[in-house]
């Protein structure tokens, strides 16, 4: 197994971390809180978009330095990074299809709670989500999902690095709606996340550069967005 060439510092992943659990917990809170109580009348779109911004900013002030090594090493060897991020994006498609195929055949009422609430988003708000989706959310996650918990876990166990981070990716998505949806409702919307988190953790290793997985993320999210408008 190749290591990964570029690693957090300690002072990045403690920040990282820290920052995390704020983003799933104290942060969406304080925003609805101050939408409320302020009296601002945002919509659920601006208030994501917002969240999206905040994510961005701080999560790359955090991460610049790892983030601009890794984009040297992107330099160096491009022919990488595009044919890690072809092979990734081609093999979520596929396990995307089949995994979503299964549970439409076992389960033919279920629809994916997170991609149901985009959706209205996207349809009362589309410029904002186009641009919070493509270029703010890719950044971010991968920087927090496979720079923080993928790289930090690798270069001692690769199966534990792919495991912790697909766990923790797919539950992200979901996190938000635990207590609305019954467990195998959204236990079964994790299992659609796990395809992106394993292909997103490939493309990196393979790439050994989180520009690969960045490339593969706006691509999907582009991609998808495309097909709501």
């Amino acid at each position: 197994m190749t290591k990964l060439s570029v690693s957090t510092t300690p002072a990045q992943r403690l920040w990282g971390w820290i920052y995390l659990a704020l983003q799933l917990i104290a942060i969406p809170a304080l925003l609805t809180l101050s939408n409320v109580y302020l009296q601002l009348g945002l919509s659920e779109a601006e208030l994501n978009f917002i969240f999206f911004c905040l994510n961005f900013i701080c999560v790359t002030i955090i991460f610049h330095p790892f983030l601009i090594a890794n984009g040297i090493q992107a330099i160096r060897a491009p022919q990488k990074v595009i044919y890690a991020a072809f092979v990734a994006l081609a093999a979520y498609w596929i396990l995307t299809y089949l995994v979503s195929g299964v549970i439409a055949a076992v389960y033919p009422d279920f629809f994916n709670v997170n991609d149901a609430a985009v959706a209205t988003m996207v349809s009362d708000e589309y410029r904002l989500m186009l641009v919070g989706t493509v270029f703010l959310v890719p950044v971010t996650e991968e920087l927090l999902y496979r720079g923080l918990i993928f790289a930090g876990l690798y270069n001692r166990s690769a199966v534990l690095a792919y495991t912790v981070s697909t766990a923790a990716f797919a539950l992200l998505h979901v996190f938000g709606y635990i207590g609305l949806y019954d467990p195998l409702h959204l236990l079964l919307c994790l299992l659609e996340y796990v395809p992106a988190g394993l292909c997103l953790g490939w493309a990196y290793a393979k790439a050994d550069s989180i520009w690969a997985p960045i490339l593969v993320h706006i691509l999907v999210n582009l991609i998808g967005m495309l097909a709501m408008r």
